[in-house]
């Protein structure tokens, strides 16, 4: 029984990464391939995305990118990140204090607001907006309140998609009145 937990862990530990890499870098340089974007632009794209979540749509406008390919290569972010985060918690919440005290962190912010106690899941739309909090910790508030189905993928994906399509419809508008 040991040996087939331990067996699990590893499996998941070695694919975890790999399904991170795949949504977050492999996707998005196709994706941008398919458009014929270049790949810095694209690797810029990506990096500004893991540093600036939504707001790094405007870097994506900024760098000449098209409206399509820069919602496609959110909501790509957007679930392999949910996911991916969620395989992380499954594997260490038990063994590494650390993450243990992000998601008690993360747990306490949750537990101050009276929105989210009032509103539940619901909340997760524009808890994307808070800094600290975004979609890294809507992913840990889903795991943590056991919202992991479609139901609270599907509201994380929601306030994501949300989110990115207001901070690009506002950059857009920036830049064609610069223009």
């Amino acid at each position: 029984m040991i040996k087939s937990v331990q067996q699990a862990r590893i499996r998941d530990l070695v694919k975890t990464p790999l399904y991170l890499f795949t949504g977050i870098v492999l996707i998005p340089v196709a994706i941008g391939s398919w458009y014929q974007i270049s790949l810095w632009h694209m690797l810029g794209l990506v990096g500004s995305v893991l540093i600036l979540q939504p707001v790094a749509v405007v870097v994506g406008v900024g760098l000449g990118i098209p409206p399509i390919p820069i919602m496609l290569i959110m909501i790509s972010f957007g679930i392999s990140v949910i996911y991916g985060l969620f395989a992380v918690c499954d594997t260490f919440a038990e063994h590494s204090a650390w993450l243990r005290r992000h998601l008690d962190s993360v747990q306490a912010i949750a537990g101050k607001s009276a929105a989210f106690q009032r509103y539940g899941i619901i909340t997760l739309i524009p808890f994307i907006w808070i800094p600290g909090v975004g979609l890294y910790g809507c992913a840990l508030l889903a795991w943590l309140f056991h919202w992991r189905g479609a139901k609270g993928v599907g509201v994380i994906m929601a306030g994501w998609i949300l989110s990115s399509l207001l901070v690009l419809g506002a950059s857009i508008g920036i830049m064609s009145s610069i223009q």
